[in-house]
């Protein structure tokens, strides 16, 4: 399969993707969550997002703002 077919049918499985990542917050009992999925390769970055375009970018924005400067732990790894 050469790499635009990949990314096409990339596309046409993002939307499934994304309704699974809803499902499971769900089902963790979490309010809905606004999240961003991002893939790249075959010379194309592809995203879907349950939120807007404008806060979709933002958000990329402050995780790259971030990753320029000294990390703090990820909630993940905080002591419970």
């Amino acid at each position: 399969m050469d790499k635009f077919s990949e990314q096409v049918k990339l596309a046409t499985l993002l939307p499934e993707i994304a309704q699974k990542i809803d499902e499971m917050i769900l089902e963790a009992g979490l309010p809905r969550q606004p999240w961003s999925l991002y893939t790249w390769g075959g010379h194309r970055c592809q995203y879907i997002s349950n939120t807007a375009r404008e806060d979709a970018r933002s958000a990329m924005q402050e995780t790259l703002d971030r990753w320029g400067e000294m990390q703090d732990p990820p909630p993940s790894k905080f002591n419970s």
